[in-house]
């Protein structure tokens, strides 16, 4: 029971309720509520347990099992029966609620395209698969500029990669030059690092800088002028770059 003091402030928090509001929602009295909120009942009655998880949508068995992390109090229905959602999780259906029908198929494509078996890469080295994006992306190209490539397990680089982006275009030289396919994962960016962005509708491989109240996006080849963001425009990061693909495959 030591945890679900923990659990139900971190509810409260989550879903934007304070006890009153909890205890106008569950027919508890605050009073009764404010005891179980801090731990000075350490039995709560059933019922009120029962009610506590329907008003912030979690199960029972979530609250009174300490085995359970804090963070996974979301629950999902397969198959007749619940279980935790992490907070990535949690994540990821959010954005994909946010996605048309034709995102949603092309999103669950590539998820059974991922579950295939991979093999090897020239006969003997175990592969992994992901996608790599092309950077800028195509202003033509079918179905979007992302491919899937098989990278070597043997290679610690590509073992830590999450995706790829096959550059397109020079913007990276002397770094790396144009053709290059290059490993990127999810994550911060540092002040040094070069990352893949997502500007209202381009794809671009380049450094964010903020000085003096403007942002910059920054190539390394002085041939590519400086992309300044405006404040109505959408940028996201979408991974920074970690290296150079040495061995992979088309998949």
């Amino acid at each position: 029971m030591s945890l679900m003091v923990e659990k139900l402030a971190y509810l409260k928090k989550v879903r934007g309720l304070t006890t009153e509001q909890a205890a106008r929602l569950s027919h508890i009295p605050v009073g009764t509520l404010n005891k179980i909120f801090s731990g000075q009942t350490k039995h709560p009655a059933a019922e009120h347990i029962e009610r506590i998880s329907r008003v912030f949508r979690v199960t029972a068995h979530y609250l009174l099992d300490d085995e359970l992390p804090t963070e996974d109090c979301f629950c999902a229905l397969a198959e007749d029966s619940l279980f935790a959602l992490s907070a990535e999780e949690v994540r990821f259906v959010t954005q994909y609620r946010r996605l048309d029908s034709t995102a949603r198929q092309a999103l669950a494509a590539m998820a059974a395209l991922l579950r295939i078996p991979t093999g090897l890469l020239a006969g003997t080295v175990p592969v992994r698969r992901t996608f790599c994006y092309t950077a800028p992306a195509p202003q033509s190209a079918a179905g979007g500029p992302v491919r899937t490539i098989l990278l070597p397990e043997t290679d610690s680089a590509a073992a830590q990669a999450q995706f790829a982006v096959l550059l397109e275009d020079g913007c990276m030289e002397p770094i790396y030059p144009a053709g290059s396919v290059l490993l990127c994962r999810r994550g911060p960016v540092g002040r040094e690092d070069y990352g893949l962005y997502q500007l209202n509708q381009r794809l671009l491989l380049r450094r964010l800088i903020r000085r003096r109240g403007v942002t910059r996006l920054v190539a390394p080849s002085l041939a590519y002028k400086d992309v300044v963001v405006a404040d109505t425009d959408f940028l996201d990061c979408l991974g920074v770059i970690t290296g150079l693909a040495r061995s992979y495959r088309w998949g």
